[in-house]
C-alpha cells in the first residue's frame, strides 16, 4: 500500500516539538505503522508551523485517520485532513503571476515605516492622524497600520506609508521626530521595497540567499490574499486543499 500523508492542525504552537511529535504518535498509531511525523518551525516566527504532517503506513489508513478528526489529544482536538494532490502546472503559474503581481505592483515603489505613535488608538484613527501628516510629503497610495506583531503576538507599534513618487519617500524621512496627538514623536525609516532591498542577480541563474535581504514589506499583507485566491481557484478546479 503507498503511505498516506495527513496534516493535522489544533497543537499550541508554542509547544515543544518532542511533545508535539510524541502526542501524535501515540493518537495515530492505530491508524496503521507511524512512518514519521513532521512538525515544521514557522519561518515567520519562533513558533512551530500551525500544521503537522503524518506519514501513515498499512490498509485503510486514511480512513481510519480521517476518523479521528476532532478527537482529544492531550487537551486540544486534532483537524485532521488528507494531504492535498500536487498542484498542476496550472495552478502554479497562476500563483507565480499572482506573486510577480503583488511584488511589483506600482503603488508599493516608495515607501516609509512608522513607529512611535499612540499604538492604542484604533486602526483607522492612527491611519488618519498619519495621512494628515505625511500628506504634506507627496500623493500617498497606500498606508497598512499594523495590528500584530507575529513574531510576538502582540500589539505592533508600526504603519506602513507608501507613496506615488520617490519625493514622497525623502520628505517623508525628513518627518523622522515629528509630533503627533498627544505629544508622541515618531521614527521613520525607509521600509523595503523591490528598489530599496532587491538581492543581486544570481550569475549562475539558481536561487541563492542573500545576508542583509528581506522581502518587500507589503508581501507580508498580502501573502494571505494570495493563499486564498489559489485556494478559491484549486477549488473552482475540483482540487482537495486546505
Amino acid at each position: 500500500m503507498p503511505p498516506t500523508i495527513i496534516s493535522v492542525e489544533g497543537y499550541d504552537t508554542c509547544r515543544p516539538e518532542d511533545d508535539i511529535k510524541s502526542e501524535l504518535i501515540n493518537h495515530f498509531n492505530s491508524c496503521g505503522e507511524v512512518f514519521n511525523v513532521i512538525v515544521r518551525e514557522d519561518p515567520t516566527s519562533p513558533n512551530l508551523d500551525r500544521r503537522a504532517l503524518v506519514i501513515l503506513l498499512g490498509e485503510g489508513a486514511e480512513e481510519k485517520a480521517l476518523q479521528l478528526n476532532g478527537t482529544d489529544i492531550g487537551g486540544w482536538k486534532a483537524l485532521v485532513k488528507v494531504e492535498p494532490e500536487e498542484e498542476d502546472a496550472e495552478i502554479q503559474r497562476y500563483r507565480l503571476l499572482l506573486i510577480d503581481e503583488y511584488t511589483n505592483d506600482r503603488r508599493f515603489w516608495y515607501g516609509v515605516t512608522v513607529r512611535g505613535y499612540d499604538s492604542s488608538l484604533p486602526a483607522d484613527e492612527v491611519e488618519s492622524a498619519l495621512k494628515e501628516l505625511f500628506s504634506s510629503c507627496g500623493e500617498i497610495t497606500h498606508v497598512f497600520v499594523n495590528t500584530l506583531d507575529k513574531l510576538t503576538n502582540t500589539t505592533r507599534k508600526s504603519c506602513n506609508i507608501y507613496f506615488h513618487q520617490k519625493e514622497g519617500e525623502v520628505s517623508a524621512l525628513d518627518l523622522c521626530g515629528s509630533e503627533v496627538g498627544g505629544g508622541f514623536k515618531i521614527a521613520v525609516r525607509r521600509v523595503a521595497t523591490i528598489f530599496s532591498n532587491r538581492p543581486p542577480p544570481s550569475s549562475s541563474g539558481e536561487s541563492e540567499i542573500y545576508f542583509g535581504y528581506s522581502i518587500p514589506a507589503h508581501m507580508i499583507e498580502f501573502s494571505a490574499e494570495i493563499k486564498n485566491k489559489v485556494t478559491a481557484l484549486k477549488k473552482t478546479r475540483g482540487h482537495r486543499c486546505f
